[in-house]
């Protein structure tokens, strides 16, 4: 099971979001086992139970499949941690990739239409 941690942009408070798995899916929401979303993502702020989220952390550990821009598909880690922020994905202080492009983005960026966040197998 894999527990996510969004942290509330105005009080710091905690929202938890429990599932089997998630996608971050290229509509911009994150969707668990049954495709009901979970949040969504705009303006650099997960939207979770009417409230507005700065960033979204995983402490299990987790396998990414990813998809990228050309629908090529990759299984990558096992990660420790997760966090999603401004669009952006890292382990700890290594960044993976982003599923929200911007116009600032390092050509060399990883860019993902779709993350799925899968248990440790």
């Amino acid at each position: 099971m894999i527990t996510l941690t969004f942290w509330e942009l105005s009080t710091e408070s905690m929202t938890f979001v429990r599932g089997a798995y998630f996608r971050i899916c290229a509509d911009a929401t994150l969707r668990g086992p049954d495709n009901a979303v979970a949040a969504r993502y705009s303006g650099g702020l997960w939207q979770v139970a009417r409230r507005t989220h700065r960033v979204l952390e995983c402490r299990t550990a987790l396998y990414l499949r990813v998809t990228g821009a050309d629908g090529q598909r990759k299984r990558i880690g096992p990660y420790e941690c997760l966090k999603v922020a401004g669009g952006d994905l890292f382990s700890n202080d290594l960044y993976l990739g982003t599923h929200a492009p911007r116009e600032s983005q390092p050509p060399q960026a990883h860019i993902w239409s779709e993350i799925a966040l899968l248990p440790e197998v």
